[in-house]
Parts: C-alpha cells; sequence; structure tokens
C-alpha cells in the first residue's frame, strides 16, 4: 500500500510541475519535449492562452490524485476516474498520430505512458483495497 502512494504521490508531483512549466513556459515548454514551436507560434495570444491555460488546468489531475492518496476507499472513485481522464488523454494522442502524424520521441514515450500507467495504477489500487478488506480492523 505504501509503495502505491507513493508512487501516485511522485506522479502527482509530476503532473503539478508540467503544469507549471506550461504556465511559466508557455509553448516553449513543448519545444523542450520536441515539439517544434516557433517564435510566432509561441508570441500568438490565442496559441499561448491556450496552452498556458490547458497546462496548469493538467495540474488538477496532481491535485486530485494527492487529495485521494489520504483516504484510498473513500476517493477510489475519483481515483478511477483521474485514471479514466489520463487514459482517454493518451488516446487524444494516438488520435493526434494518426491526423497529423508521428509526434517526438519523447512525446510518444509519454503517450506510452498515458496508457500504460492508468490501467497499471487502477489494477495495482483495487489489489491493495482487496488485501485491505480482508484484514479485520484496517
Amino acid at each position: 500500500m505504501k509503495s502505491f502512494i507513493l508512487t501516485v504521490r511522485i506522479l502527482s508531483i509530476a503532473f503539478i510541475g508540467v503544469s507549471l512549466l506550461h504556465l511559466f513556459m508557455g509553448m516553449y515548454a513543448d519545444a523542450t519535449l520536441g515539439a517544434p514551436v516557433t517564435a510566432q507560434m509561441a508570441s500568438d495570444p490565442s496559441f499561448d492562452s491556450q496552452n498556458r491555460f490547458y497546462g496548469i488546468t493538467f495540474s488538477l489531475l496532481g491535485v486530485v490524485l494527492l487529495i485521494s492518496c489520504n483516504d484510498l476507499r473513500r476517493y477510489y472513485p475519483i481515483m478511477n476516474a483521474a485514471f479514466a481522464v489520463l487514459f482517454a488523454a493518451g488516446i487524444a494522442r494516438v488520435a493526434a498520430w494518426i491526423i497529423n502524424g508521428a509526434p517526438s520521441p519523447i512525446i510518444i514515450g509519454i503517450l506510452c505512458a498515458d496508457l500504460l500507467l492508468p490501467p497499471v495504477l487502477y489494477f495495482w489500487l483495487k489489489h491493495n483495497l482487496k488485501s485491505l478488506d480482508s484484514y479485520p480492523n484496517t
């Protein structure tokens, strides 16, 4: 159980960190992932606004998971919803790949994590909760 909570907390902090990068760097945060961001694109007020907005909105995933770690039984449905949203985001990356071609290698790695981590975390959480239920007075 402790290793699951630690893993989720580390991931949550990473999600929040990525969000802060987008807040402070705008589209240049995407450039660090290998996206071909031009100065003209990065300085476009609409692109910049959207990137910073969606980037910081991503922090909600980290916040929800951090809070959920405090009471896994209580927040089990919320954690599952967060895992489902992250998985759906991975599917969105696959759709973008199909429509527009392959992204940078770093983003392909992130895509793999988006698709693999949620099911692993879901089943790991489910296993931990079943283990807790098998012990009296826990």
